[in-house]
């Protein structure tokens, strides 16, 4: 796959620079294409769009701000809370959502193709503007029109033009055609629409807290796409990466020299224990010294996590002595791992559930969010070989997710709050191993589930929370210091500092 990446990113690169010129005229093979497709540019977009960047420990970071693993290779500053300056390198594959549209235009798929940029464009902004506030959206991108140093918008601005693309690259897939290029959804375009709306549904829970704001009109756009636009249906759809046997397509933690330092964590263990939860199975071995004292890797009690929060000190004289689980071998021994999904129709599903206790639309809240965990058990099961090196003899059967989502303690009763915080747990179980920055952005919009702090440990500059945002990218401050320094002003009263609030978590 990343073999794929580079080829295409080398033909992408030659074909932007290509000039009317007799050095050209001179050089060009007239056997060779001197284009790109708009499918190879699709290629390249979706694969940048989905792939995780890093491998090995990389990997784990998400997983560490998340408080789901400590990490016992040194104190990482993700475990305890410190985060340092972001990037928006994410916007340079941006440059080639025009010259996709532009390859494709007059041809039968050029509505596919807007569809597309609009949906990968909306994504990419979408998180910058969650790790850090307001960016530049209406002027970014614009260096051949002669704007080099674009101007950062409001991130209401921001969240309303991301609206806006993903309800046009919605009708623009509803108008489209099936198109080549997809490693994704295979160039189902409906499948593409239902992303799109989806998508949109997460991005609108972001907006909570601005619900009566008549020009993000959240109610009514949340109502509408529920009761009224196409949906992920199942897993199948889910917007996710799917790993193989391939070299070039291996998990991204498959082998992984640092496969002995990730531990598990009291916040996930302990939960998944509470609730007779067999996914913990899946996610964990069980620790060597329980196992040493007599307990089957097939009871609950072989299970062992640690406060992440703890002194690093401490956390490694128990790893030294095996007495914290590690993560299960189905993470580093499969070459095929499990699939990353940016989308799934689990979340789909809690975060309907948690719209109609909103009163954003109509519905069984609880129907609703017991769909969403079941599917996010099957995924688990159904990606994981029927091995119990895998899952311990602790097998998730029809019969297992029946009685878990039958239990008092998971079935969605009790206060409006009560029931919301059952939603925000299930979602931060379905998180483990993979998208944990948005598990890290669900803590920071709900405060749930309660996540360990030590002010003893803490690397943030308040002791006492988790940071609330990244800083703004070093080149930046560089190259475009006076927008930067406009929107801290407009934003932070001109601090750049991790702990200042973003406008989306305002009241």
């Amino acid at each position: 796959m990343k073999k794929v990446i580079i080829f295409i990113l080398l033909i992408s690169v030659s074909w932007s620079f290509n000039a009317c010129s007799k050095f050209d005229d001179i050089n060009t093979d007239p056997n060779q294409t001197s284009q790109v497709s708009p499918s190879l540019l699709a290629t390249n977009l979706i694969l940048q769009t989905t792939e995780y960047p890093h491998v090995g420990v990389d990997f784990l970071y998400k997983d560490m701000l998340a408080k789901y693993i400590s990490y016992m290779e040194g104190a990482n500053n993700y475990q305890y809370n410190k985060l340092d300056r972001t990037s928006f390198a994410s916007l340079v594959k941006l440059t080639n959502v025009k010259k996709m549209q532009e390859a494709a235009e007059g041809s039968v798929t050029d509505s596919t193709y807007l569809a597309l940029g609009h949906f990968i464009r909306a994504y990419t902004f979408f998180r910058l503007t969650l790790a850090v506030g307001d960016i530049p959206y209406s002027e970014a991108l614009q260096g051949e029109q002669g704007i080099i140093n674009p101007k950062y918008d409001t991130q209401k601005e921001v969240f309303l033009g991301i609206l806006n693309e993903l309800d046009a690259a919605a009708r623009y897939f509803e108008a489209g055609r099936n198109f080549e290029g997809d490693p994704i959804y295979k160039g189902k375009i409906a499948k593409w629409q239902a992303a799109c709306n989806s998508l949109s549904l997460k991005v609108l829970s972001h907006l909570w807290k601005k619900a009566s704001d008549p020009d993000l009109d959240v109610i009514n756009r949340f109502n509408n796409i529920v009761t009224n636009e196409p949906l992920f249906q199942s897993s199948a759809d889910n917007f996710q990466l799917v790993y193989s046997n391939l070299e070039v397509e291996n998990y991204p933690f498959y082998n992984s020299n640092f496969r002995k330092y990730p531990i598990m964590s009291t916040t996930l263990i302990n939960k998944m224990k509470e609730l007779n939860d067999y996914r913990m199975f899946y996610y964990a071995e069980p620790a060597l010294a329980q196992i040493n004292s007599g307990e089957a890797p097939s009871s609950w009690n072989a299970y062992v996590g640690v406060d992440p929060s703890d002194n690093y000190s401490s956390i490694a004289a128990r790893y030294v002595a095996n007495e914290i689980s590690g993560v299960n071998p189905r993470y580093y021994a499969l070459p095929q791992g499990e699939p990353t999904f940016l989308l799934s129709y689990a979340e789909q599903c809690f975060i309907i559930a948690e719209g109609i206790l909103r009163g954003w639309t109509g519905g069984d809240a609880g129907e609703t969010y017991k769909k969403g965990i079941i599917a996010a058990m099957q995924f688990t099961a159904l990606n994981t070989p029927d091995d119990p090196k895998y899952h311990h003899g602790m097998k998730i059967t029809t019969a297992i997710i029946n009685s878990y989502v039958a239990q008092p303690s998971v079935v969605l009763s009790g206060t409006t709050e009560q029931q919301l915080q059952k939603i925000w747990q299930q979602r931060y179980f379905m998180g483990f191993m993979q998208d944990g920055w948005n598990t890290y952005y669900e803590y920071r919009r709900t405060g749930y589930p309660v996540l360990p702090i030590n002010p003893a440990t803490n690397l943030n500059g308040i002791p006492t929370q988790l940071p609330l945002r990244w800083l703004y990218p070093s080149k930046e401050l560089t190259y475009n210091r006076q927008n930067v320094e406009a929107a801290l002003s407009r934003q932070f009263n001109g601090n750049d500092d991790t702990n200042e609030s973003m406008w989306i978590l305002k009241d």
